[in-house]
Order: C-alpha cells, then sequence, then structure tokens
C-alpha cells in the first residue's frame, strides 16, 4: 500500500489481520474501500474509483453491481463506513520484509515514518541508494561514497568518495623526497626542500664564479670541497690575476680616455680665448675710430663756431668804432 497518502486511485492493499467483509470492500477495485461513496441503489465504492468510472463513461456513472444510472445527487459520501475500516487491524506494509508490527490501519502512517523496514532514501542528496531504514545508519556511516570524512592530512571534511583526488592534491601530505633522499617532506614544501636541502640534489660548485665546473648531488660537495682545496685555490689566483689585468687595463683606458678628453678640452679653450680675444681688439680698434672720429668732429664744429663767432665780435667792435667816430 505504501501509506494511506500515496495511493490516491482505488481502495487500500493493506493485509488485514481479519478477512475483508464483502460490504468494506469496493466492487470495482476489489480492495478495502477508501473514501467510501453511498449509492442511491445501496451500494458502496471508492470515491476514486466512481470518479474514474465516470471519466470512462463520458461523465456517466453506474452502479457496478446492479447498472443503474446516477448522477451527481444519488451518491453520499459514507463517513461512518469509512470509520470502521480505518479501525480495522492490518500487518505493516513491509511484514514480508519481517516487520512484526500491526495495528490499526488509521495508524500505518505513523508507523511507517519509523518502521525499520520501510524503504527510505540515502539522506545524502547525492547518492541514489534506497534501503531499510534500519540500515540507514550503518550505510551514512561507512558505505555511502558520499559520506563526510576528515582528511587525515589537512583536517577538511570532504566527500568519501573525492578523498583519493584530495589527498592527490593536499598540501599536507607527506610525500617521499621525488629525488629518492630518504626523507619524507609536506607537498607544500616538497619545492623548497629540492631546492635547498635536498642532499640529492643536483646542484654546482660553490666555487662556480671562480671556474670551477664540478656538478653533484649536495651531499658529495663536502668531499669535492675537501678534495680541491688546492684547485679552487689556484682557480681563484687566476681568477684575481685576471681581475687584476682586467683592472689595469681599464685603469689605463679610462686614464687614456681622460688625457684625450681634457687635451680636447684645453684646445677648444685656447681655440675660443684666441677667437675672443681677436674679436676683442677688432672691437677695440672699431671703437677707438668710432671715438676719435667723433672728437674730430666736434673739434672741427668748435673751431668753425669760434671763428664765426670772433668775426661777429670784431664786426661788432668795429661798428662801435665808426660810431664813436
Amino acid at each position: 500500500m505504501g501509506s494511506l497518502d500515496q495511493q490516491k486511485c482505488g481502495g487500500y492493499n493493506a493485509q488485514f489481520l481479519q478477512e475483508l467483509s464483502d460490504e468494506h470492500e469496493c466492487p470495482v477495485c476489489k480492495m478495502a474501500l477508501r473514501e467510501p461513496v453511498l449509492t442511491l441503489c445501496g451500494h458502496r465504492l471508492c470515491f476514486s474509483c466512481s470518479e474514474e468510472m465516470k471519466r470512462r463513461n463520458n461523465g456517466v456513472l453506474f452502479c457496478p453491481l446492479d447498472k443503474t444510472i446516477l448522477n451527481s445527487g444519488e451518491i453520499f459520501p459514507d463517513k461512518f463506513t469509512e470509520r470502521i475500516i480505518l479501525q480495522l487491524n492490518i500487518k505493516c506494509d513491509n511484514f514480508l520484509k519481517s516487520c512484526q508490527w500491526t495495528g490499526e490501519l488509521k495508524a500505518i502512517n505513523n508507523h511507517l515514518t519509523s518502521c525499520e523496514y520501510q524503504e527510505v532514501k540515502c539522506l545524502n542528496e547525492q547518492c541514489s541508494t534506497a534501503l531499510l531504514r534500519k540500515e540507514l545508519s550503518d550505510h551514512m556511516e561507512k558505505h555511502c561514497i558520499y559520506r563526510l570524512v576528515t582528511c587525515q592530512y589537512c583536517k577538511l571534511k570532504i566527500n568519501f568518495c573525492d578523498n583519493q583526488s584530495h589527498e592527490e592534491k593536499c598540501k599536507w601530505v607527506p610525500l617521499c623526497c621525488i629525488n629518492q633522499c630518504d626523507m619524507k617532506v609536506l607537498r607544500k614544501e616538497m619545492s623548497a626542500h629540492i631546492t635547498d636541502s635536498c642532499a640529492n640534489t643536483i646542484v654546482p660548485c660553490q666555487y662556480l664564479k671562480i671556474g670551477c665546473t664540478f656538478k653533484g648531488m649536495r651531499k658529495e660537495h663536502a668531499t669535492h670541497a675537501n678534495s680541491s682545496i688546492q684547485n679552487h685555490l689556484s682557480m681563484a689566483i687566476s681568477k684575481l690575476d685576471a681581475l687584476e689585468n682586467k683592472m689595469t687595463l681599464t685603469v689605463d683606458t679610462l686614464e687614456n680616455k681622460i688625457a684625450s678628453k681634457l687635451n680636447a678640452l684645453e684646445t677648444k679653450i685656447t681655440s675660443n680665448m684666441e677667437s675672443l680675444e681677436a674679436k676683442i681688439a677688432s672691437e677695440s680698434i672699431a671703437l677707438e675710430n668710432k671715438v676719435t672720429s667723433k672728437v674730430e668732429s666736434f673739434e672741427n664744429k668748435n673751431a668753425s663756431e669760434a671763428v664765426a663767432l670772433e668775426n661777429k665780435i670784431t664786426s661788432t667792435v668795429d661798428a662801435l668804432k665808426n660810431e664813436l667816430i
């Protein structure tokens, strides 16, 4: 039956403890009457069965027992019979699965909400597994692939089905060094370990800058350094000599360059001084000539004016003498 509400069409398909009487059985669906209606001709049938008959007969309802045609005013809800049926004792729908519950029909819904033998769906939305309620707890804790588990490394909550892919990326998982140095390092620290401290990492000699071409595992460098002290010292001296020669050459080149620039600057200054002196001398002569010309012109003008004045005075004196005589 499932529940009182799930089966909307037809009667109750329940396992009754006592044989169902004919007056409680629908003549259409042959099951216990659900929401029974009483016809004017004295017969009972499920309300949903009466509606289905009307639908199949173009809206016409007739009694399935005596074929009497019935209109809507000739059928009535039979609440009395409904109460009797709901009080009949039945087995749980899950009795074939070993559920021992028995009770009134009207109590079946309440029982099924907690029946250990009722089929239920896993509570994880992604999971489509259907199982008995009594198996649900164990399924949720141990078997559901969508159950939440805690990463043993980073303590993050993840679905069980994602655990493997998570661990393949989890930064807190300890891994064996990829250089097989017998150390375990957190994934997030692996790069720094390889670069800075792994004994098996291939690195160049610390004296690479002075010319040593040795490359080997970091753990081999102490032995290399101890066995190559004389070579490293010779390389260092050679490097210093080369550096000294380079510095000497650079200083000489710089001194020559400075001397050349100083000579060029001195030549330029001398040339500019001579040009300036010539210009000053030329301008001085021109100015002197101009001043001399101006002075001579002024002197000539003054002399001419003095002669004219002298002549004028003489003429005036002569005129006065004549008047006196």
